[in-house]
């Protein structure tokens, strides 16, 4: 059972900064950042059961969700929040420190930009800049203030697809390569093009051709965990980051998966279409120790899948 008691920061009532951030935490001694505290009004809080009631008198700006301490109602927070009218409106970021605890964040359907290890550079610069957006627009109104969340989440996302998109895609690798040495972390990066889309577009039009990148994009989610990555790189380019690979047969398998699913055909409106992909495979680190070197391993190996026939993988 966890305590009802709520904790502000010692921050004297009329000097407040106007941005308001809830940390939901049973930890009293959360290693947040002494900076935080200078520039936000942090309220802790450790009672689900009670956010509501605070949020009608309060306006909150984010909530910071400590997954480690706040198990069992961390969950229930995380199953209704996409349901409650308010807490929905308000961005969540979510710490943990191991990754099958973020696992279950993203099963919750919660979006994973707003999640990481706090104890990560990039999680904590994320923070650090979406909380200086939200003090900069905090006398805005509430619909400035939700168009320039919607702005800050385009900055790391795909519009058409909803997928991650290159910077993000950028960033988690990077993140990747720093979280332990090589010996201990292998992962995977495919470079995926698709074949004949442009005679698709030219044949049909262009908003056929946005419905099949968003089909695509809905595909390559399937055929991966949910701690990888699917991106929508650019135009008809994907990428996908496969962490945690054991060997070369565990990235064969989910190639040949994304190859099968993505050639099945798709019906739009009375249409049979059908496209392929080439793929190309690079791993770390044996092809590289940085992502430049490793995304183009993977690209010359995708061109290299094109001159073989189209429809396959290669790896670099």
């Amino acid at each position: 059972m966890i305590s009802n008691k709520v904790i502000h920061s010692e921050t004297p009532l009329s000097r407040r900064k106007p941005v308001t951030v809830v940390v939901l935490t049973q930890n009293p001694e959360l290693a947040i950042p002494s900076t935080f505290y200078e520039h936000y009004d942090l309220i802790f809080h450790s009672n689900y059961q009670t956010l509501s009631h605070l949020c009608r008198f309060k306006s909150i700006d984010a909530f910071f969700l400590d997954l480690n301490s706040l198990k069992d109602e961390g969950r229930t927070f995380l199953l209704q929040r996409s349901y409650h009218p308010t807490f929905a409106t308000i961005p969540l970021f979510v710490t943990a420190d191991h990754p099958e605890e973020l696992e279950e964040v993203l099963q919750f359907s919660i979006d994973d930009f707003f999640a990481g290890d706090f104890n990560s550079q990039l999680f904590t610069f994320r923070l650090q800049k979406f909380l200086k957006y939200a003090e900069t627009n905090a006398q805005g109104s509430r619909e400035e203030r939700n168009t320039f969340v919607e702005l800050a989440f385009m900055a790391y996302y795909d519009g058409l697809t909803g997928l991650p998109n290159r910077q993000l895609f950028e960033e988690r690798a990077h993140e990747k390569m720093l979280a332990s040495s090589p010996r201990d972390s292998k992962f995977a990066i495919l470079y995926l093009d698709l074949d004949g889309f442009k005679d698709i577009n030219d044949t049909h039009n262009h908003k056929t051709g946005d419905w099949l990148l968003s089909q695509v994009g809905g595909r390559l989610r399937d055929c991966i965990k949910k701690t990888d990555t699917v991106a929508r790189i650019g135009g008809d380019e994907f990428g996908i980051l496969l962490n945690d690979i054991e060997n070369r047969q565990i990235v064969e398998k989910i190639s040949y998966r994304v190859l099968y699913h993505l050639g099945s055909p798709y019906y739009n409106r009375g249409q049979h279409l059908r496209i392929n992909a080439s793929i190309g495979i690079s791993l770390f680190p044996e092809h590289g120790d940085s992502y430049e070197k490793l995304i183009h391993s993977a690209d010359q190996a995708m061109y290299s899948a094109k001159k073989k026939g189209k429809g396959q993988f290669c790896f670099a």
